[in-house]
C-alpha cells in the first residue's frame, strides 16, 4: 500500500447513483460473460492434438507459438475476470467504487471507463510511478 497525498475533489454529479450501480452491474457481468465465450473458444482452438497434421519442423514450431500466444492470453483474460468477480463481490457487499489505497470514491467516469477499477485515478497514477521506478531501477546485487 502506498499513501495518496495528492488532494481530492469530489462533486455530487460524481456520485454514485442506484441506476449507476446497476448499469456498471450489467456490464460487469456481460463481460464476464464475454471473457468466458472467448477463453473457452480460444481452448477449443488451442488443442494440439486436433490442429496436429503431417508436417515439417516448422509447422510444430509455429503451432507451438500459437499455443504459447493463446496461453498467455488466457493468463490475462482470467486475471481480468478475476478482477470483474472482486468488482461484482463489492457491488453485493456495498464496497463498490471505493479507492483501496486512500478509501475515497472513484469517479463515476472512471467506473463507467473501466467497471473494475479498484483504485482512483491519483493512485493508480502514484502506483504506476512507483512500479515504473521499481523496473526501471533494479535492485543491485552484492
Amino acid at each position: 500500500m502506498f499513501i495518496c497525498e495528492l488532494p481530492f475533489e469530489n462533486s455530487e454529479e460524481e456520485m454514485l447513483k442506484p441506476k449507476d450501480l446497476q448499469e456498471i452491474k450489467e456490464l460487469l457481468l456481460t463481460m464476464k460473460k464475454e471473457l468466458l465465450e472467448d477463453l473457452e473458444e480460444r481452448i477449443k482452438s488451442s488443442d494440439v492434438s486436433e490442429q496436429r497434421v503431417i508436417g515439417d519442423i516448422f509447422d510444430d514450431a509455429d503451432l507451438e507459438q500459437s499455443r504459447e500466444f493463446n496461453l498467455l492470453l488466457n493468463t490475462r483474460e482470467k486475471q481480468k475476470i478475476k478482477q470483474i468477480e472482486q468488482a461484482l463481490l463489492k457491488l453485493e457487499n456495498g464496497e463498490y467504487g471505493i479507492c483501496e489505497n486512500c478509501e475515497e470514491d472513484i469517479p463515476v467516469g472512471r467506473l463507467k471507463a473501466m467497471p473494475f477499477a479498484s483504485l482512483c485515478v491519483k493512485c493508480k497514477s502514484l502506483q504506476e510511478t512507483i512500479e515504473g521506478h521499481a523496473t526501471v531501477f533494479p535492485t543491485e546485487k552484492g
